[in-house]
């Protein structure tokens, strides 16, 4: 059953620095013009701004924040992630502009599934610039319950040949920089390896679904406009990243086709 949390509204207010989008043309290889005020933010580039900032007696042994002025606070022995969400993009942001991101929780629901007891958070983001609103953010927060489990294998059935993407851990170490993320299975692997039992080190959702929107957005005569994005399975660096995408949807495989993450094209 779903409920609506009490939660109030959040408001951010951010001026969107034309540094952090050079970082992100760069870290991803984009083909754009080089970022300066008054140019857009790159296409999912507005996940670099708008973070909170924990003290480190705020953050637990994973590097999660432990408390959030827009989410509820996780109960104690559960893991926090985002499971999936949809994006839609109105207008451009502007680099060098102030935006503010309003956020609220929307509803919340409690799950039980092959891989056990979870508490689905649905999140909203509005981001708006001069009064207008740009961008239409949902995010689909898990908090699961009990150890990590082995994911069920899901086999890939590509639409297209897919493009391993060279990744290593300094790239991993550069997107969790910039996007301020601090848990610890991005970016130290004995962690990963001895503590939360992954093979390797663990790309980050978000870094997947930017490097195939984004790819996505080269197949396209016309631009991305609405996404829909789940995370599927954890993929760890030690198997690759394979994406196969068309124009409208992406397939993000391991080396063995397991599927990680899934991508449509709304619009």
């Amino acid at each position: 059953m779903t409920t609506v949390t009490s939660l109030p509204r959040t408001d951010r207010t951010e001026t969107l620095g034309a540094a952090p989008a050079r970082e992100f043309v760069a870290l991803f290889g984009l083909d754009l013009d080089y970022p300066t005020d008054g140019t857009p933010v790159p296409l999912m580039g507005h996940w670099m701004y708008f973070h909170e900032h924990p003290s480190p007696s705020q953050l637990d042994a994973a590097g999660l924040p432990t408390q959030s002025d827009v989410l509820p606070r996780p109960e104690q022995g559960t893991r926090r992630l985002l499971g999936g969400g949809s994006i839609e993009f109105h207008r451009d942001l502007l680099l060098g502009a102030p935006a503010v991101r309003t956020s609220q929780v929307t509803g919340t629901k409690r799950v039980r599934g092959r891989s056990g007891t979870f508490t689905i958070t649905t999140l909203e983001h509005l981001i708006s610039q001069k009064g207008r609103v740009c961008l239409r953010e949902r995010q689909d927060v898990i908090d699961h319950y009990g150890p990590r489990t082995a994911a069920t294998p899901q086999p890939a059935a590509p639409a297209v040949p897919g493009v391993t993407l060279p990744i290593d851990a300094t790239t991993l170490f550069r997107f969790s920089a910039l996007m301020r993320a601090s848990h610890r299975i991005h970016w130290d692997e004995n962690y990963a390896r001895t503590v939360e039992g992954y093979s390797g080190l663990v790309v980050p959702g978000p870094f997947q679904l930017i490097a195939a929107t984004h790819r996505i957005r080269t197949l396209r005569p016309k631009p991305v406009r609405h996404v829909s994005f789940r995370y599927t399975s954890p993929l760890t660096l030690d198997q690759g990243m394979v994406l196969s995408c068309t124009d409208r949807t992406a397939l993000v495989t391991d080396s063995t086709d397991r599927v990680t993450s899934r991508i449509e094209i709304l619009d």
